[in-house]
C-alpha cells in the first residue's frame, strides 16, 4: 500500500517539497528572532548607536521595548521547552531528555 500511496502522490513531490523548504526557512528565521544573544547583541547595538547619536531617545526606547519584548517570548519559550523535556518513567521519576 506504501508504495502505491508514494506513485499517487509522486505528482505532488514538487508542492511538498516546497512546502517543505519554506516550512524549514520560517523555522530558521523564528529561532534567529528568538535567539537570546541574537537579542542581545541587538540590545547592545542600540546601546552604542545612541551614544554615538545614530538614533534618537525615543527611537531608543521603541527598539529596547521591541528587544525586551522578544527577549520575554524567547524565555518563555524556552521554559516551555525546557518543561516538556522532562518525562516520567517507568518508575514515576522523571528524567531529562538532552535537547538536540
Amino acid at each position: 500500500m506504501g508504495l502505491f500511496k508514494e506513485l499517487v502522490l509522486l505528482p505532488l513531490a514538487p508542492v511538498r517539497g516546497t512546502a517543505w523548504v519554506a516550512e524549514q526557512i520560517a523555522d530558521e528565521a523564528d529561532r534567529r528572532l528568538y535567539d537570546e544573544d541574537n537579542i542581545k547583541r541587538e540590545l547592545l547595538q542600540v546601546e552604542l548607536d545612541h551614544a554615538d547619536s545614530a538614533i534618537s531617545d525615543e527611537e531608543r526606547d521603541r527598539l529596547e521595548r521591541e528587544l525586551f519584548d522578544r527577549l520575554a517570548v524567547a524565555r518563555q519559550r524556552r521554559a516551555e521547552e525546557d518543561e516538556m523535556n522532562l518525562f516520567p518513567d517507568d518508575a514515576g521519576e522523571y528524567e531529562v531528555h538532552e535537547r538536540g
